[in-house]
C-alpha cells in the first residue's frame, strides 16, 4: 500500500480495517479493541450468567425459599383484569433537557416501573406518553416493549386525556395530594436532569392549566434532601398506597432509608409504634443502664463516686 507524505497507518488501523486518510488516536483503537473482546466473550458470559441463576434458582428450591410468582400467574396480573382503576402516567417529554446518559437513566427507571406494576396483585393503569424522541430511540432498542402491559400512547398527554382530568405531581406544588382518585389521571414527570431544571414540571402544569399536587412525604417522612425522587420511586410509591391505603406504609416501604432522617410526629399524638429511630432506642437503652448503676451505687455505698 502507498502512503502520500505525512500520512501513516498504524497496524491498528490495519486491523480495523480503517484507511489511511482517517487515522485513529491510541484511545480509539484502545476502545475499538475492547469492544471486539466485548463482543467475542459476550455469549459466554451470558451462558455463565444463566448457569449461575439456574443454580440460584435450585439452592433457593433447596432451602424452601419462595421464588416469587410464576410466568403464568403473572400473565393473569394485568391492567385489564386488576380491580385498581388508578391511572398513573409517565410524561416523556422532556428529551431535550437531558444527555444521553440521563435517558438511558429514565428508561431504566421505567423498566423498573413496569416490573412492579407487573408483579402486583392489582396493577396500575399505566400509561406511557412518549413521542419521537431519546426516550422512544432507546426504548426501541430494547425489543419487546411494546409486549409490556402498558398504555403507550405517541400524542403528548395534553392530547390523550382532559385537562380537568389531569393532576401534575409535583414536588414545587403548594397542594398536598391525600388520596388517590379513579377519575383522575396522576402524572409523573420523566425526566432526570440532577435538579438543573427544578420546578420545570409546576411552571408547566400552570402553563397548561392543569391541577398540581406533591405527594404528603412532609406529613410522614423528613428527607436530608429536596422532596425530589425518582420516577421510579414515584410510581412505587403510588402502587403501594393503592395496596395498602396507608402513606405511610407506602413511603416506608418505597423511599431509600439513606433519605429519610426521621418520622414526623404530630403534636397531639402519640409516636408511632412501627417506627422509631435507632436514636432513641439507644437513648431509651442509655437512661436504663445509668438507672441501673446508680441504684448499685445506692446500695453498696462506695466511698467514692463515679461522675457518669
Amino acid at each position: 500500500m502507498d502512503c502520500t507524505s505525512g500520512e501513516q497507518v498504524s497496524e491498528g488501523q490495519a486491523e480495523e480495517g480503517n484507511s489511511a486518510e482517517t487515522p485513529i488516536s491510541k484511545n480509539q483503537l484502545k476502545r475499538l479493541r475492547k469492544q471486539k473482546k466485548w463482543l467475542e466473550s459476550k455469549g459466554e458470559k451470558r451462558k455463565k450468567e444463566k448457569e449461575k441463576r439456574k443454580r440460584k434458582i435450585a439452592e433457593a428450591r433447596a432451602r424452601g425459599e419462595s421464588l416469587g410468582p410464576t410466568r403464568k400467574s403473572l400473565k393473569e396480573n394485568s391492567m385489564k383484569n386488576s380491580a385498581c382503576k388508578i391511572r398513573v402516567v409517565i410524561d416523556c417529554s422532556f428529551d431535550k433537557y437531558m444527555n444521553d446518559k440521563d435517558t438511558m437513566k429514565l428508561v431504566k427507571q421505567i423498566q423498573h416501573c413496569y416490573s412492579v406494576n407487573r408483579r402486583s396483585a392489582n396493577p396500575l393503569q399505566f400509561y406511557l406518553c412518549c413521542s419521537d424522541g431519546k426516550t422512544k430511540e432507546r426504548l426501541d432498542r430494547i425489543g419487546d416493549y411494546k409486549n409490556w402491559d402498558v398504555n403507550f400512547r405517541d400524542d403528548p398527554l395534553w392530547d390523550v386525556f382532559e385537562r380537568e382530568e389531569i393532576v401534575y405531581l409535583t414536588s414545587d406544588s403548594p397542594n398536598v395530594l391525600t388520596e388517590l382518585q379513579p377519575d383522575k389521571a396522576y402524572i409523573v414527570g420523566g425526566l432526570v436532569d440532577h435538579n438543573h431544571e427544578k420546578g420545570l414540571c409546576h411552571r408547566l402544569a400552570e402553563e397548561k392549566s392543569v391541577s398540581h399536587a406533591q405527594l404528603p412525604i412532609g406529613d410522614y417522612v423528613k428527607l436530608n434532601s429536596r422532596k425530589v425522587l425518582t420516577v421510579n420511586h414515584v410510581f412505587e410509591i403510588l402502587l403501594r398506597y393503592t395496596e395498602t391505603g396507608n402513606w405511610e406504609n407506602a413511603f416506608y416501604q418505597v423511599i431509600p432509608q439513606r433519605k429519610t432522617v426521621k418520622l414526623e410526629v404530630e403534636k397531639n399524638t402519640e409516636p408511632s409504634d412501627c417506627i422509631e429511630s435507632e436514636e432513641s432506642e439507644d437513648i431509651i437503652k442509655c437512661d436504663k443502664n445509668v438507672q441501673d448503676i446508680r441504684e448499685e451505687n445506692e446500695d453498696s455505698k462506695p466511698k467514692s463516686e463515679t461522675t457518669l
